[in-house]
């Protein structure tokens, strides 16, 4: 692997920044994957992302002109990753913005300054690209390069759409020749060909019109521009290199996997070490961002990406755990640019490996199930494996397709593809309808009244009530004027009390009165669709409610302060989790409601009872103490410094609030943490807390949910009712309690072996009744038989004693009890060798009455519903062991 790479990523990312800040651009922090200011996108997949309402005139930022290098994910070119030189999932966009500022000329200028004289690319190289129509800018060209290397090309590549109408212009692109050695030898390859030869390293759209419903382009009164370009294939033609994965981003790691998984970079291997490479780099990035493994949005693609590299590993016959392994190779590299992932690092690898573990468990059960599979089709002679059937070894166990067709092969089958195909498209139509619930119609429609209106003035903090003028009010999706007696809808205020749910706190409930009009509303939730905007959802009770008429907004104070007391808590707890089982606790979502809080953390196993004991001793210590919780507002930098803990995946602003604990000094903090919510003022008024339950919600992530204040009083009121039934039942006291539900325990397990002792006696009476019954089928002892009402233990028994018995049989033995039958298959060893598999005779069974069952080759069990199909199915069993 050719490491001679001169020009360092990390200097050419900073040098960018560098460039842009001294053009008078503000540096603004890379947006989390996970877009914070578009709920309608998966992910961030471009720089321009987390500056939408930039581009339309909404933001308050004061500066016109930007620069950021930006976290990028996208998986639309997942299947080209390590085919070619250049397509990534993962990757950074470098990218320079005006916002009404500077325009064509100054972009197109600045992008050639910037890579021929601070980068060095060879102008021989690089070729432009323009829009067919756009003269103005093959004008500013000309005064560049040679007219020759200018090329118009059409609205597909070179016309930039935000959708059929709104926003939209021209886009330029430069490009760099990597050599004919990279062409794909056609005649007509050139600048405007989609081969690897002409890399795109820069684009430059410039949004300068205002698509019409009529197709018609009118000119925008601020012309913005956009600009993207990928770190990585600028490191790459910095360095004269063919491939972006032949640079110091990608070398690392490949390095590492080939050491790990004992290959060599030559091959076939190059392609999947690159693949593996880019995977590991997806996602240590996503799990930084608060992404966790899970079956559905973010979470499924996550696993996707992972399950893909691991697959990969499996190929090369390495059956263990090595992407959690590349993460420290990731770290390595990227950490001088992310410093976050320093905190984070020990987590990453932590869920990588448990996502890593589970994933090889599944796929080995796909090998089992394929090979089930193929031997079921091949006794039914048919010789193509369904596209439904491949899909669901793929969808659910992750088993490669590739995999399944080359095990058919060898088995001389084949799969349907166009099924396979079919059914991943079905998958795929899901998974968007599933996370089409926020909407850009919604977004639009809010962003309207929010540029229209501007942000709601929350000062809830101190003040539970509080005066405010109706800006809108919005029923069915669509504004209107009033909002009459019965009613429902949505009402925004200049200003109000009301927190809207958000950071995991739930939303204040109260009520909205227009006094002198003897109106009244209930506010029951409040959300906020977009920015700051305040959407108080309310039912009208009684008068009307109009546009421009002061209200008086009035919160729910008793509510309000239980949820104070439980997002306090929230805070205690997650100090009190760092503290006993150490800094690898991370927040992984919460809610903070008036009954009870959740919390959900990573960790890799459940918390020992007296563990959970310790951590409400703390908590309940600190409450004791009744120590000051402080609320300051401090720069982001400041904050980190302090030791403020920042959440997973959130993205904070240069100012940030935090919320501090103090110790019992008063000064220095037990703990802080940057958050928006609304706390208590002293710790004392939590009053009591208390652990409810603690579970396990997802690979490396556990759930805490624990009560405070007048729900924790609630509770152990509740618990002591139990508690006094139970001392009713067992007419005990509670000092004898526990003394006496053990004897009764005790008791209870006596005679429940007298009773299985019976049984048994009971059974082996019977067993030369039932050995009269065995069947010689092809030269195999089988018995098959209904024992009434025995549960399966017993059927165990039967078979155990039949065995003993006869040395060498097969037993199928069924049982009707409790409203259900089930059943028990044993093969003795010398059978098993002969090909008779347990685990597919209760297959089949258990299909001829409706049920379910297997198991493994000596011993199976199943079980059904359904009685009507028992009796018939039991006559007919030789049939198993004769087919």
């Amino acid at each position: 692997m050719n490491t001679n790479t001169t020009k360092q990523s990390a200097k050419i990312r900073a040098e960018f920044l560098r460039f842009f800040k001294d053009k008078g651009c503000t540096s603004v922090t890379s947006d989390s994957l996970i877009p914070s200011g578009d709920k309608t996108l998966l992910f961030t997949s471009a720089g321009m992302v987390q500056f939408k309402q930039h581009f339309l005139g909404q933001s308050k930022d004061a500066f016109t002109r930007a620069v950021s290098c930006q976290k990028c994910f996208r998986t639309s070119d997942i299947e080209q990753v390590g085919v070619t030189t250049r397509h990534l999932t993962f990757f950074e966009m470098l990218g320079n913005f005006s916002f009404g500022d500077y325009f064509k000329k100054e972009a197109i200028e600045w992008a050639w300054e910037f890579l021929t004289k601070n980068m060095s690319l060879p102008k021989d190289k690089l070729y432009i690209t323009v829009y067919k129509d756009d003269d103005e800018t093959v004008e500013i060209w000309k005064k560049i390069v040679r007219e020759d290397r200018i090329i118009r090309m059409g609205d597909k590549t070179n016309f930039w759409n935000m959708g059929d109408t709104g926003p939209c212009g021209p886009c330029s692109e430069i490009l760099i020749d990597l050599g004919p050695e990279m062409s794909c030898g056609k005649p007509s390859c050139g600048p405007s060909c989609d081969c690897d030869r002409y890399l795109e390293i820069w684009n430059l759209v410039f949004t300068q019109f205002d698509r019409q419903t009529d197709g018609s382009l009118k000119n925008l009164p601020r012309k913005n521009i956009d600009t993207g370009m990928g770190l990585e294939r600028l490191v790459a033609a910095a360095n004269g290199k063919k491939s972006v994965f032949e640079t110091d981003l990608f070398i690392p790691i490949m390095e590492e996997a080939s050491k790990i998984l004992n290959v060599k970079y030559e091959g076939k291997n190059i392609a999947k070490l690159r693949m593996i490479a880019d995977h590991a780099r997806a996602v240590t990035f996503l799990i930084s961002d608060g992404i966790l493994p899970s079956n559905e949005g973010r979470g499924y693609v996550l696993r996707r990406i992972l399950r893909r590299a691991v697959r990969q590993g499996r190929m090369y016959g390495y059956d263990k755990p090595f992407i959690n392994g590349l993460a420290s190779a990731v770290f390595k590299i990227m950490e001088p640019a992310y410093s976050e992932l320093s905190s984070k690092l020990a987590n990453i690898k932590s869920i990588i490996k448990v996502e890593e573990e589970k994933f090889l468990e599944t796929l080995e059960a796909g090998s089992g199930l394929l090979s089930d599979m193929i031997s079921s089709y091949k006794s039914k002679e048919i010789k193509t494996i369904k596209g439904e059937d491949v899909f669901k070894l793929y969808d659910t166990y992750g088993f490669p397709h590739d995999l399944t067709k080359e095990i058919a092969a060898e088995n001389g089958m084949s799969v349907d593809e166009e099924g396979f195909k079919s059914e991943q498209k079905k998958a795929q139509d899901k998974s968007r309808a599933a996370w089409g619930g926020s909407g850009e119609k919604d977004i639009t429609f809010y962003s309207v009244l929010r540029k229209k209106y501007g942000d709601t003035l929350f000062d809830g903090y101190d003040n539970y009530e509080f005066p405010g003028k109706v800006l809108a009010l919005i029923k069915d999706g669509k504004e209107i004027e009033e909002l009459n007696e019965g009613d429902s809808g949505e009402i925004i205020l200049s200003q109000t009390p009301f927190y809207a749910e958000s950071g995991g706190q739930s939303a204040d409930k109260g009520k909205m009165m227009l006094p002198s009009l003897d109106a009244e509303a209930e506010v029951y939730d409040v959300f906020k669709p977009i920015g700051s905007l305040f959407a108080h959802k309310a039912k009208v009770l009684k008068g009307s409610f109009r546009k421009g008429l002061e209200v008086l907004s009035s919160i729910d104070i008793r509510r309000r302060k239980q949820i104070q007391r439980h997002h306090t808590a929230t805070h205690l707890l997650h100090k009190a989790l760092k503290e006993l089982l150490g800094e690898h606790i991370a927040q992984a979502g919460s809610l903070v409601a008036p009954d009870y809080l959740r919390f959900d953390f990573t960790h890799f196993s459940a918390i020992k009872k007296d563990d959970l004991i310790k951590i409400e001793n703390k908590i309940n210590a600190v409450i004791r103490d009744d120590v000051p919780v402080c609320v300051e507002s401090m720069g982001i930098n400041e904050a980190r410094n302090a030791g403020a803990m920042a959440l997973f995946g959130e993205k904070y602003g240069d100012i940030v609030r935090t919320v501090s604990v103090r110790n019992c000094d008063e000064k220095s903090n037990y703990s802080m943490e940057l958050c928006g919510g609304t706390h208590i003022s002293r710790t004392g008024e939590i009053g009591f807390f208390k652990i409810i339950s603690e579970s396990s919600v997802a690979a490396g992530v556990r759930r805490i949910e624990a009560v405070a204040g007048e729900a924790a009083e609630l509770y152990v009121l509740e618990e002591e009712r139990n508690i006094y039934k139970t001392l009713e039942m067992f007419s005990a006291s509670k000092s004898d309690l526990t003394l006496r539900i053990q004897k009764y325990f005790d008791d209870y397990k006596k005679l429940e072996r007298e009773l299985e002792s019976l049984k048994s006696r009971a059974i082996s009476s019977e067993i030369d009744s039932m050995i009269k019954e065995v069947k010689d089928i092809n030269g195999v002892n089988f018995l098959s038989l209904n024992a009434g009402g025995a549960d399966i233990k017993a059927l165990r028994d039967i078979s155990d004693k039949v065995k003993a018995k006869l040395g060498s049989c097969i037993v199928l033995a069924a049982a009707e009890n409790d409203g259900k039958a089930a059943f028990i298959v044993s093969v003795t060893e010398d059978n098993v060798k002969k090909g008779f598999n347990a685990g597919k005779i209760a297959k089949a069974f258990a299909s001829d009455i409706n049920g379910s069952g297997g198991g493994k080759p000596d011993f199976a069990q199943g079980g059904t519903k359904d009685f009507s199909k028992l009796k018939e199915a039991l006559k007919n069993s030789p049939k198993y062991i004769s087919a």
